[in-house]
């Protein structure tokens, strides 16, 4: 396989913060350039009270903390300004429509080649406040144009996501993962939260022409490994497995 470059955006399971799954698979991709703009505590779903879109548009990286910009559309603004020659305006073109953002948020820098593979594993935490509740609107969402995707559930900002990525980077394979089963008396975290989390990115790679990982049915972690084994976040053994599952899945697609 040729060398690659190689994206991965998510929670704290891909992020160098916390579990570090993200780059552990561009290694064994044998990847040559690397962004990990995933964080901990991410979720995929932009903060909302009612209609109104809380969640501020930044390039800064947050720390491993539940907070309104630590959501999966500023990582995705992060890989843009990665791509962006150095000192030029972030740009990209959706749906037969210019999107820019304000040079007062950043301008490009030019510190990455357009990703080969983007792998994006995100949606544990959303649903861990009100303002990024987990709502099934996949029907609603499907219908919308990009213009109006909200962002405001995780269907859509999942396609936004997507569609953003593939419009800015269209040489790129991109690959989703649904969510790890966990071990947690958490709402949010619960097996039928987790399977509705997983038909929502499910239908939502199908839409959009994403490639789907079913980490959550097939990578080994379940609910009975996870007790002992991280609950949330796989310790070490596991962070390997899925490791190497997440890595197989991806190579036997690109060959």
């Amino acid at each position: 396989m040729p060398p690659m470059t190689f994206c991965c955006l998510g929670d704290s399971i891909t992020s160098d913060q916390v579990t570090g799954i993200g780059t552990v698979v561009a290694r064994k991709l044998h990847a040559a350039h690397l962004l990990n703009a995933a964080c901990g505590y991410a979720t995929c779903t932009d903060w909302h009270d009612g209609d109104v879109n809380i969640t501020p548009i930044t390039l800064i990286e947050p720390p491993n903390t539940n907070t309104a910009d630590n959501v999966l559309s500023n990582q995705v603004r992060r890989v843009l300004q990665s791509i962006t020659p150095a000192g030029e305006i972030i740009r990209w073109t959706a749906d037969g429509a210019d999107y820019a953002l304000n040079p007062s948020v950043g301008l490009g820098t030019g510190t990455l080649p357009c990703p080969d593979v983007i792998y994006i594993a995100i949606s544990t935490n959303d649903g861990n406040q009100p303002y990024n509740a987990v709502t099934d609107d996949f029907e609603t969402v499907a219908r919308q144009s990009y213009a109006h995707l909200t962002r405001n559930s995780l269907a859509s900002a999942l396609r936004w996501a997507i569609e953003t990525l593939q419009a800015a980077c269209p040489g790129a394979r991109i690959f989703v993962a649904t969510p790890l089963q966990t071990y947690t008396d958490l709402p949010h975290m619960s097996h039928d939260s987790g399977l509705l989390k997983r038909r929502l990115v499910t239908d939502v790679c199908r839409l959009c022409g994403a490639e789907c990982i079913d980490s959550f049915m097939e990578s080994g972690f379940d609910r009975t490994v996870a007790k002992d084994h991280g609950e949330v976040h796989p310790d070490e053994e596991w962070k390997e497995r899925i490791a190497c599952y997440v890595t197989k899945k991806i190579a036997s697609r690109l060959l």
